[in-house]
């Protein structure tokens, strides 16, 4: 038996600059952490020689080829292996539609796994790159690469992709008592409601080139790279004020709030908090906000129909923590 941990991440700033349409062409950064949220896989022989695979669904099959679930199906593919085994995976939170990037998580998680059953060990670039490959260029979903790198490497980091296909990684170096303040500055909350990143994203990658979106993305590309420059000098009181101006900019590309989030984020700033978003391509699922320690009171009263879920920030991206039977 093998299994993986893999964390989910938050993005801060740069989110829909990595879009391979836009990136690819004029460069795109983004700046996101992991986080004490976990993706689980587990691998397993199989009696029988079929294949099981277990989510919120379960499949028994003969082949690979007849196995709905998508990324187990095609890192089955990639991994080389068949039949004969079973695959499990468990998600600390919702892991479909909440703006974490669970599906890329999984992605990693299940090929890092597949790869630990056999006895090869791929590196987080290489397991970054496959998942991005099964996504990207085999199921063709219209999505960037910050999440499987994200949650593959682990950490606080920019992450820098093209112009062309290059991906580049920059950790960012923070004294304890800075991490700790970030920390302490994040509230984390779920709205009840999971999206399909798809269509919104599908909509921004078609806009891609448009002179508006074009722009946004620009500046959202741009925020990434101030960010890291200010926590770079230790200011991590500038992520407050940077995730309300990527928010601002996020919001513009359509499709990404509603007038139920627009409340949500009013209520939170009138309470105290210095900036938020909601995470991921937009539609639902988690908010995140930087608040002082003394306005968390304030903000969870402004917050009443939403759950907050404590969070801590994550360095060791996905890896393998359990290898025997």
């Amino acid at each position: 038996m093998v299994i993986s941990r893999t964390p989910l991440r938050v993005s801060f700033v740069g989110g829909g600059s990595d879009l391979v349409s836009f990136s690819s062409k004029h460069g795109g950064a983004v700046v996101s952490t992991t986080i004490d949220k976990y993706i689980y896989v587990i691998v397993t022989e199989r009696f029988e020689n079929d294949i099981r695979v277990s989510y919120s669904k379960t499949e028994i099959v003969d082949s690979v080829s007849e196995l709905k679930h998508e990324l187990v199906r095609e890192a089955m593919r990639l991994a080389g292996l068949p039949r004969g085994i079973e695959v499990l995976t468990i998600a600390d939170v919702p892991a479909r539609g909440t703006g974490l990037g669970s599906s890329s998580a999984v992605a990693v998680g299940v090929l890092n796994a597949l790869y630990a059953y056999q006895g090869i060990l791929k590196s987080p670039a290489e397991l970054a790159a496959e998942a991005s490959y099964i996504e990207i260029d085999v199921l063709k979903k219209p999505i960037g690469k910050q999440d499987q790198y994200a949650t593959a490497f682990g950490g606080l980091q920019l992450l820098r992709f093209g112009p062309g296909d290059d991906v580049d990684r920059d950790p960012v170096v923070l004294p304890n008592a800075a991490r700790r303040e970030i920390e302490r500055n994040l509230m984390l909350f779920y709205t009840g409601t999971q999206r399909s990143a798809a269509k919104v994203l599908t909509e921004i990658d078609a806009a891609s080139a448009t002179k508006m979106t074009k722009r946004n993305l620009e500046q959202l590309r741009d925020l990434a790279y101030e960010l890291f420059e200010e926590l770079g000098k230790g200011n991590v009181d500038a992520l407050g004020a940077l995730l309300h101006k990527g928010w601002q900019r996020k919001r513009e590309l359509g499709g990404v709030t509603s007038a139920r989030v627009d409340g949500w984020y009013d209520s939170a700033l009138a309470a105290g908090a210095i900036g938020g978003k909601l995470l991921g391509a937009g539609g639902g699922g988690f908010m995140l906000f930087y608040v002082p320690r003394e306005r968390h009171d304030a903000v969870r009263q402004a917050l009443p129909g939403l759950r907050e879920v404590p969070l801590s920030l994550d360095s060791t991206g996905s890896r393998i923590v359990h290898i025997g039977r």
